[in-house]
C-alpha cells in the first residue's frame, strides 16, 4: 500500500492543493519499506493528482481538500482520509494502528490525537 501525505513544515498541510511538499510512504505487511519526500510547489492541481496516480498511491491523508479533488481522487481509485491536522508522522503512525479518523488533530506535545468532530471529542 502507498500512502501520500501533503506536507507543510513536517505537518499535514492545511490545504491539499497548496502544500509545498508531498510525502509518499510504501507499506508492506504493516511495515514501512520505502518513503520519499518531494516538492510539489510548482505543480498545478491536475499535475498533483497525476503524480499521486502515477506513483500508485492507494490512500491520501490530508487536511482540507476541495470536493473536486476528492471526487477526482476517488475516481482514480484513491481513498482519502480528510480533515486531519497536526504532526504528519504521528498521524501516519495512528493510521498504521487503525486509529486515525477524519477530524483528528494530532499533536506531539500532548502525544495524542484528539478527535475534533467525528470522534465526539474523545482521545484516540
Amino acid at each position: 500500500m502507498k500512502i501520500a501525505i501533503p506536507l507543510f513544515n513536517g505537518r499535514i498541510s492545511p490545504r491539499f492543493d497548496f502544500s509545498p511538499e508531498m510525502w509518499v510512504v510504501t507499506v508492506e505487511n504493516g511495515v514501512l519499506v520505502e518513503q520519499e519526500r518531494f516538492p510539489v510547489t510548482n505543480l498545478n492541481l491536475t499535475q498533483r493528482l497525476d503524480q499521486i496516480t502515477s506513483k500508485g498511491v492507494d490512500k491520501v491523508i490530508c487536511g482540507g481538500i476541495d470536493r473536486s479533488s476528492l471526487d477526482q481522487l476517488g475516481n482514480r481509485g484513491v481513498e482519502v482520509v480528510p480533515d486531519i491536522m497536526g504532526d504528519a508522522e504521528l498521524a501516519f503512525n495512528l493510521f498504521m494502528r487503525g486509529r486515525l479518523r477524519s477530524g483528528f488533530c494530532c499533536e506531539r506535545r500532548r502525544g495524542v490525537c484528539a478527535g475534533r468532530k467525528s470522534s465526539g471529542g474523545r482521545r484516540a
